[in-house]
């Protein structure tokens, strides 16, 4: 009996070669007939189904490529193991691969590609099916870089099939604007096997780009051998609107913010300049009161509305300086003593036109912080006058400064009318007002309290605000650094030097407004000076010779009193004997900016006062001495 009969089947005699051909064909795996150097001339439907063409498919063809199995196919040879071969969908799949022993004298081979895949590539197809369910588009690319896979979400948003994406295919939807960027991302970062995040505009089936982001990390196998990318993206298209929309707000603000400062710059002078005329008529009338009682009384008023005024326009173009950070610090070490009794008597007169009493507590050490003497005073002065201003019936405000962890605590607290809790968070905003008495008190700009806070904050502190509601008062905390102890002195005391007389000069005034040029003749010629008017710069020109001035006095910001030319012409006449100063009411920066830009060596912020031509003057001269 045969083997076969023993086994319990039937062994016929022979085979037919349509039975052959039969069984080749509808083999439930795929079959390849090769010859002895391995390149493949048959293959059953199953091997074309899964290769992807009828014919005996040249894809197979680098299966030659593995030493072991061309030797085996070569020799005849049995030969079991894992090849990679490229399927229809164009993936490469690790597939079991079985070569028959060739008969004798037969120049063909038979080898079985089993459908049965190695781990690793069932691993990949459980992937892929969990990727197709995903709610993002997933990409994977292979060792080349080449894009082989995409999922069907990706499929279903850019309307095209695996085929046209497949290679560089995908690249065609992406916006011609994003496309260089991401090819460079893409390629440097496959190069280093690092992971990358870009977005990009992708172009979905209806023909609109929505903003994407793409993360892709490398792929290794379970023996570290670098496999290719995987990738996600995710529709970030509302998000980024919302970005373009927050960033075009945050330019509008700040163009906003820029206006503001220009409009307050703008606003200090067109107050400013009227203030300088007024100011000149009530030194004028000092000099000539004695005597006039009345006129004593009408200066007293003119000095102190004068005064107020220029307060309010010192507190705009404080405020300008600070929130532009072009406020100019003069740091020394300021006692915690001197700060307070400074700010103190600034606002006395406040507390005492409201009938408010002043309870002060105060450490006797000798206490100092580091910092500008003036805008130190100036930030406390607006916080109890603030309190003052916020508490409608006479009341006691208290002052207490005490230290805790390195710090001056300074607090103000008033009984007033308070913060409610839905403003406090807002206090120390910009022209912020928060209004509750019933009487109308207008309660000022809502500068003081925005410019204490910045000057706290120059100085490396701060301020902050307390209450408990409407009709329980506020506190206000001014917190500094401590200044280090200072180390004793060992020299002796030092006498002070004798303030040399001021000197006399000769100014050529020029102003175009008469009002004003004739008053700030006056008040020039009573601190001493000589001066010689000019309202335009034919009339200075016609007068410089003999007059020969050493001064040159002009308002850069009124009416256009130098013509085209500028300082030109007075500049040729003088040259150096004369100091061209500019009268400015802008900030510092500024002002001195504009006066340098039109040719002036100095610049004098309004109002002009006694000693401020010899000082300009003097650092003038100094200057150009030692260059």
């Amino acid at each position: 009996m045969s083997d076969i009969t023993k086994h319990g089947g039937t062994a016929p005699a022979a085979l037919s070669g349509a039975l052959v051909q039969a069984l080749f064909d509808h083999h439930p795996h795929a079959v390849l007939v090769t010859d002895a150097r391995g390149h493949v001339v048959a293959a059953n439907r199953a091997a074309a189904g899964l290769l992807g063409d009828s014919t005996p498919p040249p894809a197979l063809q680098h299966l030659a490529d593995s030493p072991a199995w061309h030797g085996a196919v070569a020799d005849g040879a049995a030969w079991s193991g894992t090849l990679p071969v490229r399927g229809a969908d164009g993936a490469v799949r690790q597939m079991q691969v079985m070569s028959l022993p060739a008969p004798a004298g037969e120049p063909h081979r038979i080898s079985l590609l089993h459908t049965g895949e190695s781990p690793s590539h069932m691993a990949d197809d459980r992937f892929r099916i969990i990727a197709d369910s995903a709610p993002v588009l997933i990409w994977m690319s292979g060792t080349d870089g080449r894009f082989d896979w995409f999922n069907k979400p990706w499929l279903a948003h850019t309307g095209r099939t695996l085929t046209q994406l497949r290679g560089d295919g995908w690249l065609a939807d992406v916006h011609p604007e994003d496309t260089e960027r991401c090819v460079a991302i893409y390629r440097t970062s496959f190069d280093e096997r690092q992971p990358f995040t870009m977005d990009y505009r992708l172009r979905r089936q209806d023909g609109q780009y929505r903003w994407v982001l793409d993360n892709g990390v490398p792929r290794f196998d379970g023996s570290g051998r670098f496999e290719g990318y995987v990738g996600s993206c995710v529709d970030i298209h509302e998000r980024k609107e919302l970005e373009e929309r927050l960033a075009a707000h945050t330019q509008t603000m700040r163009l906003a913010d820029r206006r503001q400062n220009e409009f307050l710059a703008m606003l200090s002078h067109q107050l400013r300049s009227p203030l300088a005329p007024i100011s000149n008529a009530a030194s004028v009338l000092r000099t000539i009161e004695e005597g006039h009682p009345t006129l004593v009384r009408l200066r007293e008023i003119i000095d102190r509305q004068v005064g107020r005024l220029r307060r309010l326009v010192d507190d705009l173009v404080d405020v300008t300086r600070v929130m532009q950070g072009e406020i100019t610090l003069v740091k020394g070490r300021v006692s915690v003593r001197d700060l307070l009794r400074s700010a103190v008597e600034t606002s006395q007169p406040k507390l005492d036109a409201a009938g408010h009493t002043l309870r002060i507590d105060a450490p006797n050490t000798s206490l100092a912080v580091i910092g500008d003497s003036v805008r130190l005073a100036q930030a406390l002065s607006n916080i109890l006058s603030n309190a003052a201003t916020f508490t409608p019936e006479p009341s006691v405000i208290s002052l207490a400064a005490k230290v805790s962890g390195g710090s001056l605590h300074i607090a103000v607290r008033d009984e007033g009318q308070g913060i409610t809790a839905e403003f406090l968070p807002f206090v120390f905003d910009l022209f912020a007002r928060h209004d509750l008495q019933s009487g109308g008190n207008p309660g000022g700009l809502g500068l003081g309290l925005p410019l204490a806070r910045r000057v706290a904050q120059l100085h490396g502190g701060d301020v902050k605000a307390y209450s408990e509601g409407a009709g329980h008062g506020s506190e206000f905390v001014l917190s500094l650094p401590l200044a280090p102890a200072e180390e004793p002195s060992t020299r002796g005391p030092v006498a002070a030097p004798t303030a040399p007389a001021t000197p006399s000069y000769r100014v050529l005034l020029l102003e175009q407004n008469p009002d004003t040029r004739y008053l700030m003749r006056l008040q020039i010629e009573l601190w001493g000076h000589q001066v010689a008017p000019a309202g335009a710069m034919d009339e200075a020109l016609r007068i410089v010779d003999a007059f020969r001035p050493e001064v040159v006095v002009c308002d850069v910001e009124g009416p256009a009193v130098l013509g085209p030319a500028g300082l030109s012409p007075l500049k040729d006449r003088l040259g150096h004997a004369a100091v061209f100063v500019a009268l400015s009411a802008y900030g510092h920066h500024q002002g001195e900016a504009n006066a340098r830009a039109l040719g002036f060596d100095a610049v004098i912020e309004k109002p002009l006062r006694p000693d401020t031509l010899h000082r300009v003057v003097e650092a003038v001269h100094t200057s150009a001495v030692n260059g």
